[in-house]
Order: structure tokens, then sequence, then C-alpha cells
């Protein structure tokens, strides 16, 4: 009788995993998910877009607003690469760019700040310009796994060479791969 009470509590129990080896080494029972803690997120940008000079006639009329989104490889939680394209509505203007975004510390909200340049096409005559974009933001991780991702941003384009600056404010909701 005593040896049919404890079979259900030794088939039960897991051994624990192992945690020796080096700092962030360590996979599968208690473990970290990846070597370095590298992941990937997507967010999808929209927003208020406003042009610091009308936009050239024959330019595509549209409300003050843009769309967009971002891709982001993740070197660690203070450092991300990031490829992001934008539509900008009043003006026809489509801007990609590259670029590192630096995070502080802090839990669960961070503030972002960032360093792109890349393509801005500007529609009728003005053609295709070299520009750059400083963003500032802030963002929060959501989720048992903090991989949802909420942020606010600021971000003017700034073409060399001309068509005035863009001057974008934008939420982005995206997940952390």
């Amino acid at each position: 009788m005593l040896v049919a009470a404890t079979v259900p509590l030794t088939a039960g129990a897991q051994s624990r995993g192992r945690t020796d080896g080096p700092e962030e080494s360590e996979y599968g029972k208690g473990g970290y998910s990846g070597p370095g803690g590298r992941s990937v997120s997507l967010q999808l940008d929209w927003g208020a877009a406003i042009n610091s000079r009308k936009p050239p006639r024959g330019a595509p009329e549209g409300p003050p607003l843009f769309v967009g989104a971002t891709l982001s490889l993740w070197g660690a939680d203070w450092f991300q690469m990031d490829v992001s394209g934008a539509y900008v509505f009043d003006g026809g203007r489509f801007v990609g760019m590259v670029g590192p975004r630096f995070r502080t510390w802090g839990w669960p909200l961070v503030f972002t700040a960032g360093l792109k340049a890349g393509a801005i096409v500007i529609p009728e005559g003005e053609g295709l310009r070299f520009g750059i974009s400083p963003q500032l933001g802030a963002e929060v991780l959501l989720g048992d796994r903090e991989n949802i991702l909420m942020a606010l941003n600021y971000t003017p384009d700034i073409p060399i060479g001309g068509g005035g600056v863009t001057h974008r404010l934008g939420m982005s909701v995206g997940y952390k791969f």
C-alpha cells in the first residue's frame, strides 16, 4: 500500500537543469533562450507627418499622416540596428532608412535615441535624395516574455540638398521574436 502511494510522487519529479559554464551559455531547463540574447523585432509605425514646406505642384495630396514598418536586429538590450520604411501621404514621400538605435536601462519604460541614414524619394521633380533621420522616443515592453513593443517617437526626415524637412510624430506597435 505504501509503495502504491509513493509512485505518483516520484513519477512527476524532473531533474533540474545545470547552469555551470560561461555566463549566458546555459540552455534548456531554466537557462537562457539563445546566444547573447539576440533577437529580431518587427514594428508597424503610424502617426502625424508635417512637411516644413508645401509639396511640389502635382505631388500627391493627402492627410498629414504616415504609415511604415521597422525591422530591428537586437544586438543587446541597449542596442538595435533598424531598417525602416515609411510613406508620407501629404506629398507622397517615401523614406527608407538604416541605422543604430540605443536604449536606456529601465523597466518597463525605456527611452531611445538613434540616427538613421538612407533614401528619401520626393515626387514631382525633386527626385531621390540622401537623408538623415535622428530619432527620439520612449518604448514599453509588455507581455509575459516582454515581447510586445509599444513606442512613441519623434523623427525629422532631413533630405540633403533640399526638399524640406518632414517632422514625424508617431506610434509603433510590434513583436519581438
